[in-house]
C-alpha cells in the first residue's frame, strides 16, 4: 500500500516537473520570436492571449498572432465603417474611406491564404501573401486619409498602429522558419 502511494506521489511529481520545463522552454520561444519584432511586448500579449500557446510549436504561434491580426482587422473595418458613416457630406473622405473598406475586404483574403500556407508549410507564399494582402492595406488607408487631412480618432490610429505591429512581428517570425 506504501509503494502504491510513493509511486503515485512520484509520478505526480514527475507530470508535474515535466509540465514545467515545457512550458517554460515554450515561454522561452516566445520570447526569442517575439524578441525580433519592432514591439516585443504587443507580440508576447498576442501570445500570452491565446491559450493553446505553452504547447505551441514555431507555426502554432505565428497563427496565434495571425488570428490577433484577423481580430484587429475586424475591429478596422468596424472603424472604417462607422467613420464613413459619419462623413457622408465629405466625399472625399467617403471615398477613401470606401477603398479602406475594400482593402481589409482584401487583407480578410489574404489572412486567409497566409494561414492555409502556414498550415501547408509553404513560408514564403504565407510572408508574401502577409506583406502584400494583409499589411498593404491599413498603411495605404491611413497614408490616403492623412494626404486628405482627414482628422483620424486616436482610437483608429491605436488600432492601425497594433495591426501593423503585429504583422511585422508575423513577418519576422515567419522569416525565421
Amino acid at each position: 500500500m506504501k509503494s502504491s502511494s510513493i509511486t503515485t506521489k512520484l509520478l505526480l511529481l514527475t507530470t508535474l516537473v515535466t509540465i514545467l520545463v515545457i512550458s517554460r522552454a515554450n515561454e522561452e520561444l516566445m520570447m526569442q520570436l517575439c524578441h525580433n519584432s519592432d514591439n516585443p511586448t504587443l507580440c508576447l500579449r498576442c501570445l500570452s492571449s491565446d491559450p493553446t500557446s505553452p504547447k505551441a510549436d514555431q507555426v502554432q504561434l505565428a497563427r496565434i498572432i495571425l488570428r490577433c491580426v484577423n481580430t484587429h482587422l475586424i475591429t478596422l473595418t468596424n472603424n472604417t465603417s462607422t467613420l464613413a458613416s459619419m462623413h457622408p457630406q465629405d466625399p472625399k473622405a467617403a471615398d477613401a474611406l470606401k477603398q479602406c473598406g475594400l482593402g481589409y475586404a482584401t487583407a480578410k483574403r489574404g489572412v486567409g491564404k497566409a494561414d492555409a500556407h502556414l498550415i501547408a508549410g509553404d513560408y514564403d507564399k504565407a510572408a508574401y501573401d502577409v506583406s502584400v494582402t494583409v499589411e498593404a492595406p491599413p498603411v495605404s488607408c491611413r497614408a490616403n486619409l492623412v494626404t486628405l487631412n482627414f482628422d483620424l480618432p486616436s482610437s483608429f490610429r491605436y488600432q492601425t498602429e497594433v495591426y501593423l505591429a503585429l504583422t511585422q512581428a508575423l513577418l519576422r517570425i515567419i522569416d525565421r522558419f
